[in-house]
């Protein structure tokens, strides 16, 4: 039976320049950091240490797929979990976050839709009992 998600793979065209935006304009942490063989690094981050699941930043080297990083058809990639929507809302903008919306009401709550430095789609959201 599976009991949960450990991992979620966001597609980038540079780790180091992934793991800046992650840290430097999301706030996450590193989880995990290491070289398992020359040109394979593997490079996870989370909201913060005892987050569950974690993001592994994956590089994508063939040209044709990293023309395709950020083209996703879904409406996002990864949905973030907040307590407050608009601090958080306000505090990325101020890092220089692009976002799609302003907080709004969604299904379940309020939700602003952003991408990351490549154009992946991904979610703040605040469920209506926070």
């Amino acid at each position: 039976m599976i009991i949960k998600s450990s991992q979620v793979s966001i597609p980038v065209k540079d780790l180091d320049e992934a793991k800046e935006f992650y840290t430097g304009k999301l706030g996450f942490v590193v989880r995990t950091e290491m070289e398992f063989s020359p040109g394979w690094r593997y490079l996870t981050v989370a909201p913060s240490e005892k987050s569950e699941t974690v993001l592994e930043l994956q590089k994508v080297n063939d040209p044709e797929r990293q023309k395709r990083i950020g083209k996703s058809p879904v409406m996002a990639l990864v949905m973030f979990e907040t307590d407050d929507i608009e601090k958080d809302y306000q505090v990325m903008k101020k890092r220089g976050v692009s976002f799609m919306n302003a907080p709004r009401e969604v299904p379940g709550g309020k939700g602003a839709a952003f991408v990351d430095l490549y154009g992946n789609k991904l979610d703040l959201y605040q469920p209506m009992d926070h």
